[in-house]
C-alpha cells in the first residue's frame, strides 16, 4: 500500500510557507516555521537551491523562490491535468456501465459540465462540456452538495430558485436538505425524470487535485433501472479510486 513520504511533503510545506509569509526567509526561520532542526532544513533548502528552486541573497544569506516552480506549474497547467484525468476516468464508467458519463464542477449555484464520455448504444443521453444544468434536479449536483461542510451546503441551498423542470423535481428545501443528508450515508446520489423525462443518473463526488467534482453515469430510466445495483457499486468503487482520501 503507498506510504506518504515525510521527505516529499517537506518541499511541499517549504513553498507554502513562502506563498503564505511572501518574503524571503532565512534558514533558521524555515526551520521554525516548518518545526525543523536548523542542520535538516539547511540540507532541504540546499536541494532546492541546487535545483534551481530558490536562491539565497549573498548578503543575507535569505532564502527565496525562483520562477522555476511557475514555469513548471505553467507547463503542467497548459496540458491541463483535469481533462486528462476526466477523460481516464469517465472512459472507464462508460465502459464499465455501458452508460454516458459526465464530470463536473460547482459554478456558483449551478453545476457546469467540463467533460463527457458517450455511451456506445444507440439510445444514450449526452450533455456537451459547457452545459449548466440545476443543482437540485441533477446527481451531480447533489453529490457536490453531499460533499460539501453543513454551513456552506445550507447556504447554498438557500441561493436556490428550486424551480420545477419535471414533474419529479424537488422543488421543496427542505424535503431537499433531508435528501441530501441521507446521501451522505450511502455516498452516492441518483435522479429519476427530475431534470428530463425519462432520464436517470447515479452521481458521487470527492477531491481530485484540491477541487470539489462531480462525476455521474446517466441513461434511459427504464434500463439505469435495472442496472441499478451494478452501476451503484460502479460508482462506489469509482468514489473510493478515483478521489482524493
Amino acid at each position: 500500500m503507498p506510504q506518504i513520504l515525510p521527505t516529499a511533503q517537506r518541499v511541499l510545506q517549504v513553498f507554502e510557507v513562502y506563498a503564505r509569509e511572501r518574503r524571503p526567509l532565512s534558514n533558521s526561520e524555515m526551520a521554525r516555521l516548518l518545526g525543523l532542526a536548523d542542520s535538516s532544513c539547511s540540507d532541504l533548502l540546499y536541494t532546492l537551491r541546487q535545483a534551481g528552486y530558490l536562491l539565497r541573497a549573498p548578503k543575507t544569506r535569505f532564502f527565496h523562490p525562483t520562477a522555476r516552480l511557475l514555469d513548471v506549474a505553467k507547463g503542467i497547467a497548459a496540458a491541463d491535468p483535469m481533462q486528462i484525468f476526466a477523460a481516464e476516468a469517465l472512459e472507464i464508467l462508460s465502459r464499465q456501465s455501458g452508460e454516458s458519463s459526465m464530470c463536473a464542477h460547482l459554478d456558483g449555484n449551478r453545476v457546469q459540465i467540463f467533460a463527457c464520455q458517450e455511451s456506445p448504444r444507440a439510445l444514450r443521453y449526452v450533455l456537451k462540456p459547457g452545459t449548466m444544468v440545476d443543482l437540485h434536479t441533477s446527481a451531480l449536483g447533489k453529490a457536490l452538495l453531499g460533499t460539501m461542510d453543513a454551513k456552506a451546503r445550507d447556504a447554498l441551498i438557500e441561493t436556490l430558485p428550486m424551480a420545477a423542470v419535471t414533474s419529479k423535481s424537488i422543488v421543496d428545501k427542505e424535503a431537499f436538505r433531508k435528501q441530501i443528508i441521507e446521501g451522505r450515508e450511502k455516498k452516492y446520489y441518483f435522479t429519476k425524470d427530475e431534470g428530463n423525462e425519462g432520464v436517470f443518473a447515479i452521481g458521487i463526488a470527492g477531491y481530485v487535485g484540491g477541487q470539489l467534482t462531480a462525476m455521474s453515469v446517466v441513461g434511459p430510466t427504464s434500463r439505469m433501472e435495472k442496472n441499478f445495483d451494478a452501476n451503484v457499486a460502479i460508482m462506489l468503487k469509482a468514489r473510493a479510486e478515483f478521489f482524493e482520501s
